[in-house]
C-alpha cells in the first residue's frame, strides 16, 4: 500500500507537510560511495541472470528497476546542485535507450553515483534543496539516495537470483535520517537494521 507522505510527516510533528529544516542523522558521501560499491559488486555476481524477470516482489523487471535507480540518483544530484527551494525541477526523467544492454545501465549507475558523490562533497554544509516536502542538506540527500540505491539494488539482485547484504552500520546510518518521509518506521521489527529498512519500505524481510 502506498505510504501517505503528509500522514507520515504529521507523525513527526510536521502535519502541514510544508518544507522543514534539514533533519537529524547523517549519511556521508563516503557511506553512499560504500553503498554504491556494494550494489555494483552484487550486480556483477548476477550479471548473467534474466534481466526481464521481476525485481523481487516488484511489478517492474530487473532492467526497468535498475534504470529507475539510475534516474533516482541522477535526479538527486541535479536537485542538490540546483539548491532549489521549490521542489523538483521541471525536467523529464533520465532513462536508457531501448537498445541499451543491462551492462550499459550498470555503467550508468556507476556514473551517476560518482556524479552524486562529487556534488555532495562540493556542497557547503549550510546548503539545502527541497523535494517539495522536505528541505534537505547534503547528508539528507545522501540518506535519500542510499535508501533508494540499497532497496532497489536489493530488488534487482534478488530478482537475478542473488542476495544483497549491507553492513548493519550502513543501514543504521540510513535509518537515523529523519528526512526519509517515505520510510514507515511503525513496521520496524527491531530484528536488525537491514530488515527494518526492508519492511519499513513495504518489502518483506530478507
Amino acid at each position: 500500500m502506498p505510504l501517505d507522505a503528509a500522514g507520515l510527516l504529521a507523525g513527526k510533528n510536521q502535519a502541514d507537510g510544508s518544507d522543514r529544516p534539514a533533519g537529524e542523522g547523517a549519511v556521508t558521501a563516503d557511506e553512499f560511495a560504500a553503498a554504491l560499491d556494494l550494489v555494483l559488486a552484487a550486480l556483477a555476481e548476477v550479471a548473467r541472470g534474466d534481466w526481464s524477470a521481476p525485481a523481487a516482489t516488484s511489478e517492474w523487471s530487473c532492467r526497468t528497476t535498475l534504470d529507475h535507480t539510475v534516474d533516482c540518483v541522477f535526479s538527486y544530484a541535479l536537485q542538490l546542485a540546483s539548491r532549489s527551494a521549490g521542489g523538483f525541477l521541471p525536467f523529464t526523467e533520465l532513462h536508457a535507450r531501448p537498445d541499451a544492454e543491462p551492462a550499459d545501465i550498470v555503467d550508468g549507475l556507476r556514473a551517476v553515483g560518482a556524479m552524486f558523490v562529487a556534488v555532495v562533497r562540493a556542497t557547503p554544509a549550510d546548503v539545502t534543496a527541497s523535494d517539495g516536502l522536505v528541505a534537505m542538506d547534503a547528508d539528507g540527500w545522501c540518506a535519500r539516495a542510499a535508501y533508494e540505491l540499497l532497496l532497489h539494488g536489493h530488488d534487482v539482485v534478488r530478482g537475478l537470483g542473488g542476495r544483497l547484504a549491507p553492513p548493519p552500520a550502513l543501514c543504521e546510518s540510513v535509518l537515523a535520517s529523519t528526512d526519509l518521509w517515505m520510510l514507515d518506521r511503525r513496521r520496524a521489527t527491531g530484528k536488525d537494521p537491514w530488515t527494518d529498512l526492508l519492511v519499513g519500505s513495504g518489502r518483506p524481510g530478507p
